[in-house]
């Protein structure tokens, strides 16, 4: 296919490519052309190309090529290794080494670059490109552009809000019946993740022509009714349409089969030196014309083998680098050849790649499957370069292939390859095979120092993907066979004392000899000794014995000297999410804040989302739903561009957001999508599940199923050896209310002497005051209203001490309830208009609707006009110009309440417009004096 206007055979496609290019917006746009092999991608891509280049913009292109994948940032140094030198004034001076580090302009330091550091070069290239200009950032056969220039340009993408950028993608879709493709795996679809990053994107799919586009794409040589038969066998397909036709040997010949066409073709109109040219640049995918001729210096001229390849049209030059004209073409070429010159040409390369990721390839596509102990070295190497320049991908799958090439006899060389396999794979992400590799492994057998790399990884991996027990199971089984040696020992007991996957029932008792044989270690156990730390002051945290924060202070002192802690890990993390438990949430921000900070710096994603969502938990507590709500979103525009799976922790406080809201229905389906009660789900969720079914049943009233669903709850924490109030979520609160509520008072008052004890013991007013109002009630529903009703101020006096605003307003409605029936009206009166205006402020809608529907029940003497409490307030809130719907947000009740509420004020007050009604209240005495 032509890229000419005249001979365009897509014509509406070729206008739409070329508009697109030729455009200069103001923020980002992306279009993407699709088909399979062969349907004209590349010649609608370059007519894009040709069309921005006219119209004078800046052009960053790249092609990517099948045999390039492995080759980290390689498309990423076609965009951008030209236009550095330009920008390189507007990249910050770490940021800068980083790309030039990754793009091989500068070589790896001791401390590789972090993936973050190269997206945000990237991104300060693209800003600074923009800045002075429209841009064409243009990438054909994407599917192949290789998995780190993928990440640092979606990285980049997503941030790059406004600025003349399009971007122009030809990616090939899996082709149905194409003898060159058919068989093999289906083309990454993670492109697609450029699309979403750009936001505003259209795609066009290249569908197969029509047998007037086919006539029209043939050489007049060829008669109607051939052209229908080429039609049908290329099934429209431009590529082998052309190569079919051109097999032809006269007008009047039959059609070859698909599958022979290109190949017949070639061996006509190439000579064997011009085919091992079009074999070396297919399979190379990288290389300039001088590269070409020295891999083919065994021709007698390979200069003139080359000229004849390019004449031919089998092999294009684009700058100083050559490739094949097609890809199908290239691969033609390549599955040609016999096994034995396939292999020559593989080694040849190799021995031509200076470049250790190279090398490494070509080694082992000339070797075969393996094992080959020279390849496995040459695959280390590559994944340390890899490693070394940011491309945690590409080092994952070298180190992999490694692993694959290594002689089971070589037993020693077998384990240090798994274990960097399993550490490289988890870095880039892929978390399951990273498990896989180290699964393989013989825990017993190892040396203390890999037993250091892979134990603790191999434990998180296998908690997260084969349940608690799998990761019990594993560090029990490590603590019966450590031996003596103190170092060894540290490791494992510190696991064992792991909060989540521990020793059941032995936590503490294993926390507290990892401390002491960590520290007879010395220093080679630190990370040990860090981890026996934290776990210690969490298990003593989850027993109710308060956080000991001494003991989070001497880990966060060891994490100056453990480079590569996760963020996960650290001691900060850790203050913040158990200060919140404890009710310290100033304590518990800071220290949010902070880590959210060190996740955004480092581009931890996924780290930046759970945190928030700590944050959000935080903000609940306090009852600041706004900045609860503000955080969530944060976390949700943060996870939209990945496919994560669903958290407990950012689950439930959404789903408390939707309790506060007043959509309790909202909270029950996003728990039952998210934290079903099953047998295999894990228990955090089954708890998180039944805590929210839980509050939906109280606050709806139902007693008995609230009874239900806390006990559950309780006994998922229980399992999880959660005692403190806060760590249980504070549970026990309302489980003990929804006792009371359901006549069980026994049961209440067993829970609230625990909390008074707890209380009392750590000086945690906010459980006592908890005490006080589940005893208050349990005296109240006695008919003792007098002691309920001190116990109830008790409450309020103590919840007056805490931050938790939500505590506060429910025992001061608690007291308001008791006063009425002790029918003190007035102290009812003030009580509840307290908790009143604490529940509006934080907007939680259940407990406002409680509050309201005791107000009126105390409320004092009826106005002049003759109206209810909260008819007055409708009253005046509509006489100062409120709509319906502005009221019923002011008071947060329904728009069809309030609007009931106007009907019965119109009737009483005998008036029928809001103007009447404004005249009428604003008359002496005609307004409520409260």
């Amino acid at each position: 296919m032509a890229a000419d206007g005249e001979s365009i055979v897509r014509v509406a496609e070729w206008r739409r490519v070329r508009e697109f290019a030729e455009a200069a917006g103001t923020s980002p746009a992306a279009l993407a052309v699709q088909g399979e092999a062969g349907a004209g991608k590349s010649t609608l891509w370059r007519a894009g190309v040709e069309a921005a280049a006219t119209a004078g913009h800046r052009l960053l292109r790249s092609e990517a090529s099948a045999s390039e994948t492995d080759l980290s940032f390689a498309g990423l140094s076609d965009l951008l290794a030209d236009v550095l030198p330009l920008v390189a004034g507007e990249i910050p001076g770490p940021q800068r080494e980083a790309l030039e580090v990754a793009l091989w302009l500068r070589p790896a330091g001791d401390q590789a670059p972090t993936a973050h550091a190269v997206g945000l070069a990237a991104l300060a290239a693209l800003r600074a490109c923009v800045a002075e200009g429209p841009v064409l950032l243009a990438v054909d056969d994407v599917q192949w552009l290789d998995e780190a220039s993928l990440d640092a340009l979606t990285f980049a993408l997503r941030r790059l809000a406004s600025g003349p950028l399009c971007v122009l993608l030809a990616a090939r879709s899996e082709a149905p019946a194409d003898p060159l493709t058919a068989g093999a795996p289906p083309p990454s679809g993670r492109w697609r993740e450029l699309l979403a990053a750009v936001g505003v994107a259209e795609v066009i799919d290249l569908v197969p022509l029509d047998l007037w586009q086919v006539q029209k794409l043939l050489p007049g040589a060829v008669t109607a009714a051939q052209a229908r038969l080429v039609a049908r066998q290329s099934r429209g397909n431009p590529f082998w349409a052309i190569q079919i036709a051109a097999s032809l040997d006269a007008a009047d010949a039959p059609v070859p089969q698909l599958a022979r066409a290109l190949t017949s073709r070639l061996s006509r109109v190439l000579s064997p030196a011009a085919a091992e040219v079009l074999a070396v640049v297919a399979a190379a995918g990288r290389m300039t014309a001088g590269d070409v001729l020295a891999v083919l210096g065994h021709l007698e001229d390979p200069a003139a083998a080359l000229d004849t390849a390019i004449v031919a049209g089998v092999v294009v030059e684009t700058g100083d680098r050559v490739a094949a004209a097609h890809p199908l073409i290239g691969a033609a070429a390549v599955e040609s050849l016999p096994p034995g010159r396939r292999t020559s040409l593989y080694r040849r390369l190799a021995a031509a790649s200076a470049n250790p990721e190279r090398y490494a390839h070509f080694a082992a596509l000339a070797v075969g499957p393996g094992p080959d102990a020279m390849v496995a070295d040459a695959l280390d190497a590559a994944a340390a370069a890899a490693r070394a320049r940011a491309g945690n991908v590409a080092a994952g799958q070298f180190a992999a292939r490694a692993v694959r090439f290594t002689s089971h006899a070589d037993a020693a060389a077998l384990v240090r390859r798994r274990i960097q396999a399993g550490e490289l794979l988890c870095l880039a992400g892929d978390t399951h095979a990273s498990l896989e590799a180290l699964s393989m492994l013989d825990i017993d057998q190892l040396a203390t120092a890999d037993l250091e790399r892979a134990l603790p990884l191999l434990a998180d991996l296998t908690e997260n993907f084969r349940g608690i027990a799998s990761a019990t199971a594993i560090v029990t089984g490590a603590v019966k066979t450590a031996g003596d040696d103190p170092r060894r020992r540290a490791l494992v007991l510190a696991l064992a004392s792991d909060v989540v996957y521990g020793i059941p029932g032995g936590k503490r008792a294993a926390a507290i000899e990892a401390i002491r044989c960590a520290e007879a270690a010395g220093d080679a156990a630190a990370p040990s000794l860090h981890r026996a730390l934290i776990n210690l002051a969490l298990v003593k945290a989850t027993a109710a014995e308060g956080l000991d924060t001494a003991l989070l202070d001497r880990a966060e002192r060891l994490e100056t000297g453990l480079p590569d802690l996760r963020l996960y890990d650290t001691a900060d993390l850790y203050r913040g999410i158990w200060s919140r438990y404890i009710e310290d949430l100033d304590t518990a921000r800071a220290a949010m804040g902070r880590c959210i900070a060190r996740a955004k710096d480092a581009g931890d994603d996924f780290a930046l989302r759970i945190f928030l969502c700590y944050l959000a938990s935080t903000e609940q507590l306090a009852g600041d739903y706004a900045a609860a709500a503000k955080a969530l979103d944060t976390a949700d525009t943060t996870a939209a561009w990945y496919d994560w799976p669903s958290n407990p922790w950012h689950v439930e406080p959404r789903c408390e957001l939707l309790i506060a809201a007043g959509d309790t229905d909202g909270a029950l389906r996003l728990a039952d999508a998210h934290l079903p009660d099953q047998e295999d789900s894990p228990a955090t969720a089954r708890f998180m599940g039944a805590l929210i079914r839980g509050k939906v049943s109280g606050w709806c009233g139902e007693a008995a199923a609230a009874v239900r669903h806390f006990e559950r709850a309780a006994w998922c924490a229980e399992r999880m050896e959660w005692a403190d109030p806060g760590v249980r979520n504070r549970l026990d609160i309302p489980l003990a209310e929804a006792y009371v509520a359901a006549g069980q008072a026994a049961d209440a008052s067993r829970i609230s002497a625990r909390l008074r004890e707890t209380g009392v013991r750590l000086r945690r007013p906010a459980l006592t005051g908890d005490a006080n109002r589940i005893d208050a009630l349990i005296a109240a529903q006695a008919g003792d209203l007098d002691t309920a009703a001190e116990l109830a101020r008790a409450a309020v006096a103590a919840h007056q001490q805490t931050p938790l605003r939500p505590e506060l307003a429910r025992s001061l409605l608690a007291l308001g309830r008791i006063e009425r029936r002790r029918k003190a009206r007035r102290q009812a009166r003030d009580a509840l208009n307290r908790a009143r205006a604490l529940a509006a402020g934080m907007g939680h809608r259940p407990l406002l609707a409680e509050i309201d529907g005791e107000l009126p029940r105390v409320a004092a003497a009826r106005s002049p006009t003759g109206l209810t409490a909260t008819e007055q307030r409708v009253a005046d809130l509509i006489a100062d110009g409120a709509t319906n719907r502005d009221a019923a947000a002011a008071l947060f009740v329904s728009v069809r309440t309030v609007e009931t509420h106007v009907a019965s004020i119109y009737r009483k007050l005998g008036v029928r417009t809001r103007a009447e009604l404004a005249r009428k209240l604003s008359a002496p005495q005609a307004r409520s004096p409260a």
